[in-house]
This record gives C-alpha cells, structure tokens and sequence, in this order.
C-alpha cells in the first residue's frame, strides 16, 4: 500500500468508485503524481480507512475505486478535549496542526475574559482543513472535532500557574476517566473569577513547570503529559 493517505468525506468514502473534484485531482495527479494503478489509502474522519486504486488519472478526470476495509490507527483509549484561549494568526493554526499530530480528540476555542481571538466560521473552516491535512500525514484516520462542549462527565483538569502538582500527580490520586476536558487560558492569565469557577467546580489545577510559557507552548506539553499519562502515546494493537 502507497505511503500516500486521502480524507474523503463520509458520504464519499462510502462510495466503491468516486470521481475527485478538482483540487483534491490536481493534488493526486499533479503532486503526488500517482497514475492509473496506484494505490493509496483513504479515510473519512470518524475511524474508518480504506484501501483505494487509482482507476483514471487524466487530465480531465481522476477517479478511485474504493475497496477493503484497512486497519486504522488506534486513538488514545481516553479521549482528550483541548479547551483553549487559541493564540491570533500561524500560531493557532499551529497549535491545530500539532495537537491533530498528537492525538487530541476535540479542539474547543474557549472564550476566556481575557482572550484576544474570537474565531468565526471563516477560521473554523481554515482550521478544519490543516486538521485534516495533519490527520493525513501522521496516519490517523479521526479528524478532531472542532468545537462543541466537552463530553458529559469529562474530567476537568486546567492548567493553573498557582498549582504546585503536575499533571501525572493530580490524576494518580483518580480512577482513569473516561475522557478528560484540558483547559489551557490566555496569555494574560486566568482571572480570579475563573479559577474561582474552575475550582467550584472541582478541577484539577495542574502545573507546567516554572517557566512561563506561550498558549501553544503549554497547550501542547499538557495535552501530551496527559495523553502520555492515560496511555495514549503508546502504540496498542
């Protein structure tokens, strides 16, 4: 099977032929350089792959043919919500690209009083797309979800500048959840009103470390302490 991966929606990759519409053509054609023949693999986002063959590679059309169902890449066995004030311009998109590498389940852009981006449907769909572009590259076949609220009972664990536990401290003392919500706050911090919330509430506060760090920065070495800590940095049958 060709080391080359495809999302596909879900409609389409449900699909035994399909013809692709005219960028994903050129980037199959034209980039990859794939010809009639060539395999690749394609996925619809939700967990499901599928191995596929080129069956035309013309200059006016490039068609699939979809075929067996491919083993996909395990997702971390306790699913990981980010919940984050996201940083203005590359940076968030940044912070998409890699948080999809690591295996983060759900992207939610979080309002906090302090938070300096209020993302629209305009950047929701550009984050969509490095989404699925970084689920195409690191081999997974889950694009997260992006927004939302956090599943119902998600164990609450925010990233606190006062708190004196890391994040491998604060869980030991608990049962392994069945998902869990990372709050990470904006650049100018959390207020007192929020993490009077955060702690009615009963979250863990959890520190990163001494050193002040940037949104993405510290959204990202929580996401993967925790994902490390619940076992989904591990490869698993």
């Amino acid at each position: 099977m060709s080391a080359h991966r495809l999302y596909l929606d879900p409609a389409a990759f449900a699909l035994d032929a399909l013809t692709l519409d005219t960028p994903t053509a050129h980037r199959v054609r034209d980039v990859w350089r794939l010809r009639t023949g060539a395999t690749l693999a394609v996925f619809d986002g939700a967990g499901h792959e599928r191995a596929a063959t080129v069956a035309a590679a013309a200059r006016d059309v490039v068609a699939l043919r979809l075929g067996a169902p491919l083993p996909a890449l395990p997702e971390p066995p306790v699913p990981l919500t980010l919940a984050c004030a996201f940083p203005r311009g590359g940076r968030g998109d940044w912070l998409v690209e890699k948080a999809t590498e690591l295996g983060v389940a759900q992207l939610l852009p979080l309002a906090a009083d302090r938070s300096v981006l209020q993302p629209g449907p305009g950047r929701y769909d550009r984050w969509r797309r490095i989404a699925v572009e970084a689920a195409e590259q690191c081999g997974r076949a889950v694009v997260p979800a992006l927004g939302g609220a956090p599943p119902p009972g998600a164990l609450v664990v925010v990233a606190d500048p006062r708190a004196t536990r890391s994040a491998r401290e604060a869980l030991a003392a608990f049962p392994l959840p069945a998902a869990i919500a990372l709050f990470v706050g904006p650049e100018g911090g959390w207020t007192a009103g929020e993490l009077q919330r955060f702690e009615a509430t009963g979250a863990l506060a959890v520190t990163l470390g001494p050193r002040v760090l940037r949104v993405e920065t510290a959204a990202l070495v929580a996401a993967a302490q925790l994902l490390e800590f619940t076992d989904g940095m591990h490869p698993r049958a």
